[in-house]
C-alpha cells in the first residue's frame, strides 16, 4: 500500500516538473521569437538609413561632377573629393550588416563631403568672374543640393507667412511648442544618452472658419547633422506638392477650440548632441517651430 502511494506521488511529482518545464521552454521560444523579429526590425531601419545615405551621396556625385573651374589647384581638390565620394559610396555599398554606429560615421562624412563642396562652390564663382546666367545656375544647385535642409532662417520666413494666412484664413496654429528629450519615466533630460524619446506637447489654437473632425499632425525633428529623425523612410506625407518624411505623427479630433496634443518619437539609436530643430504640419501646412537642445 505504502509502495502505491509513494509511486502515485512520484508520479504526481514528475508531471509537475514536465509541466513547468514545457511552461519554461515555452516561456524561451516566445523570447527567441521576440528577440529574433526586433533584431529584424532594427537591421530593416538601418537598411533604410543606409539607402537614404546613399541616394545623398549620388545626388552630392553627381553635384561634383557639374562643377566647373580653370583653376588647376581648384581642379585637383575637385577630383580629390570625387574620388572620396566615390570610395565612401562603393564601401557603403560593400556593406551586408550596418550597425548604428557605421551609420553615424558615414553620416559625418557625407556632412564633410556637403561642407566641402559648399566651400568650394564659393571659390570657383569668385575665380571664374560668372556671368549673372552661370550665377544663377549654380544657385538652382545649390538650391538643390539643399532641398533636405530645413534652415531656421527659412523656417522663421514660412512661420511668419503662416501667420499671416492664419489671420484671413482657416489654417489651424501650433502654439506654446514645448520640446525635449525625455527618460523612459517621462521626465526631461538633456543627456543624449539618456534620452528614451522625444517628446513635443503643443496647443492646436481655436480657430471658428477651420474645418472640424480628425486629421493627422505630422512631426519633423531634424538634429545636429541635418538629417531627419525617422523610424522609416517610407513615412510620408504631402507638403506643398511634394512627399517628405516625418519623425511622427498623431491623429486628433479637432472642433474649432484648443486643444492641447503631445506627439512622440522613441529614440532607437544613439543621438547626437547640439540642437534638435522639431517642425509640426497639419492640413499640408507648417503650423509650429520649436528648438531644444541635449548635451
Amino acid at each position: 500500500m505504502e509502495n502505491n502511494e509513494k509511486s502515485a506521488k512520484t508520479i504526481k511529482t514528475l508531471r509537475v516538473i514536465m509541466v513547468m518545464l514545457l511552461l519554461i521552454i515555452a516561456g524561451l521560444t516566445v523570447v527567441y521569437f521576440q528577440q529574433k523579429q526586433q533584431a529584424k526590425d532594427t537591421q530593416e531601419i538601418l537598411q533604410a538609413q543606409k539607402d537614404s545615405i546613399s541616394n545623398n551621396l549620388l545626388r552630392l556625385m553627381n553635384d561634383y561632377s557639374e562643377l566647373e573651374t580653370t583653376n588647376d589647384t581648384l581642379n585637383q581638390k575637385l577630383q580629390k573629393e570625387q574620388e572620396h565620394a566615390k570610395k565612401l559610396y562603393a564601401e557603403l555599398q560593400s556593406v551586408k550588416q550596418i550597425s548604428y554606429a557605421k551609420i553615424k560615421e558615414y553620416q559625418k562624412e557625407l556632412g564633410t563631403l556637403r561642407s566641402i563642396m559648399k566651400d568650394m562652390l564659393h571659390d570657383i564663382d569668385s575665380l571664374n568672374a560668372l556671368n549673372k546666367e552661370l550665377i544663377a545656375e549654380n544657385v538652382k544647385v545649390k538650391e538643390e543640393a539643399a532641398t533636405a535642409k530645413q534652415t531656421v532662417i527659412e523656417l522663421e520666413q514660412k512661420t511668419e507667412e503662416l501667420n499671416t494666412q492664419v489671420a484671413k484664413g482657416s489654417i489651424v496654429k501650433a502654439r506654446d511648442i514645448v520640446a525635449m528629450g525625455v527618460n523612459q519615466k517621462g521626465n526631461e533630460v538633456t543627456r543624449a544618452r539618456r534620452v528614451n524619446k522625444i517628446r513635443a506637447c503643443f496647443t492646436l489654437s481655436e480657430n471658428s472658419i477651420a474645418k472640424p473632425g480628425t486629421r493627422n499632425v505630422y512631426m519633423r525633428i531634424v538634429g545636429p547633422d541635418d538629417f531627419v529623425l525617422t523610424k522609416s523612410e517610407a513615412d510620408l506625407f504631402d507638403f506643398e506638392g511634394e512627399k517628405i518624411v516625418f519623425s511622427a505623427s498623431r491623429e486628433v479630433d479637432y472642433q474649432n477650440s484648443d486643444l492641447d496634443v503631445c506627439i512622440f518619437f522613441d529614440n532607437n539609436g544613439e543621438l547626437l548632441t547640439g540642437v534638435y530643430k522639431v517642425t509640426l504640419y497639419m492640413d499640408g501646412y507648417m503650423i509650429g517651430y520649436s528648438e531644444f537642445s541635449l548635451k
